[in-house]
């Protein structure tokens, strides 16, 4: 037997406050792995870009004096 066909049988047997409590607790689990997915990815992105070389960059007086800012 499945683990879905297994699951369908278990909360056919259980009151309807138990099912609506198995439920809630199957959702946020459900989306606890999914946020832990989209975190990892995230992470490895930003490792990622921590390794990737920046170039020199730009002295925050040139960029601003670019846009017109004056720096006090």
């Amino acid at each position: 037997m499945s683990y879905q066909e297994q699951l369908t049988q278990f909360t056919t047997t259980i009151p309807e406050w138990q099912a609506e409590n198995a439920l809630l607790m199957l959702q946020a689990f459900v989306k606890a792995l999914d946020d832990a997915e989209d975190d990892a990815f995230c992470m490895a992105l930003y490792k990622k870009s921590l390794e990737e070389d920046q170039g020199p960059g730009i002295p925050i007086e040139e960029l601003a004096e670019g846009y017109g800012v004056v720096l006090e």
